[in-house]
């Protein structure tokens, strides 16, 4: 769920909206935002339904009383049996002027205290994460669209000291992709908090699993791209201490997001 600590309403998966942006989500427009919290959470076996039933009633507090952010609820169709709650912000600072001023509704806040008091049955786990977006180390950038159902999540963890390395081997492969024509579009985050760092995450948004298939089928081609293809995988092997890749589904009962965004496919993300 989007909040953590009712106490101060500190919404670790809030889409902050300054005051001079439009409703429209400054993230779901589809340019990555610079900014993204993520709410990890691991759900207690055999929960699943009883969880997706208490988010779904997440959405409908917060639709109720017209909260002026928007998050993407996923559920990981890969790895352990995860629900990765995902919004973006213009910056950090956005981000904690949206959670201070939901310190006012007392109302919304006694609510919210009850739904999420309901998540210890459900979840035995909750990670929060701050990542910032890097634009050089994406290719063909893109994060949502309506049309997204899918992201498939490369999370990297640096060995320290090999930043540089890794960044090497990174914007090799941009310049691979670009080199080959590819249509897969990726972002690329760097973890700010939360984790161990330097840790990056790789987001591909895929509106089918044909995209997998794709990507995969043109794995060659784009090696093939690549100056001294071995020297890289190397310098890969040396520079990464773990690789994590998942693969997560849109789930729009418990994503919390604008009308004008919703209207453009309304049989999926109206979807009840």
């Amino acid at each position: 769920m989007p909040f953590r600590l009712p106490a101060l309403l500190l919404g670790p998966a809030l889409l902050a909206l300054p005051a001079a942006l439009p409703a429209q989500s400054v993230w779901l427009s589809p340019d990555p935002p610079p900014a993204i919290r993520i709410v990890r959470e691991t759900a207690r076996f055999g929960t699943s339904a009883a969880h997706l039933n208490n988010e779904r009633n997440w959405v409908t507090t917060l639709r109720t009383k017209k909260v002026p952010y928007s998050y993407v609820g996923t559920v990981a169709a890969s790895g352990a049996p995860q629900f990765w709650f995902i919004g973006g912000a213009a910056d950090f600072r956005g981000l904690e002027s949206l959670d201070a001023s939901y310190q006012q509704d007392t109302s919304l806040a006694k609510r919210l205290d009850t739904l999420m008091a309901r998540e210890a049955a459900f979840v035995v786990d909750v990670q929060t994460i701050l990542a910032s977006y890097q634009p050089a180390l994406s290719y063909r950038p893109a994060f949502i669209q309506p049309e997204t159902r899918h992201f498939w999540v490369s999370t990297f963890t640096v060995r320290p000291g090999q930043d540089a390395a890794f960044l090497t081997v990174l914007k090799a492969y941009v310049a691979g992709y670009a080199a080959a024509g590819s249509e897969t579009s990726w972002v690329t985050y760097q973890l700010v908090a939360g984790g161990p760092s330097p840790t990056f995450l790789l987001i591909v948004p895929m509106s089918s699993y044909a995209e997998l298939d794709s990507d995969l089928a043109e794995g060659q081609t784009v090696g093939a791209r690549i100056p001294d293809p071995a020297a890289i995988a190397a310098q890969f092997t040396a520079s990464t201490v773990v690789v994590e890749t998942q693969i997560l589904t849109i789930s729009p009962q418990i994503s919390y997001v604008p009308e004008d965004f919703a209207a453009q496919d309304e049989t999926f993300w109206r979807a009840r």
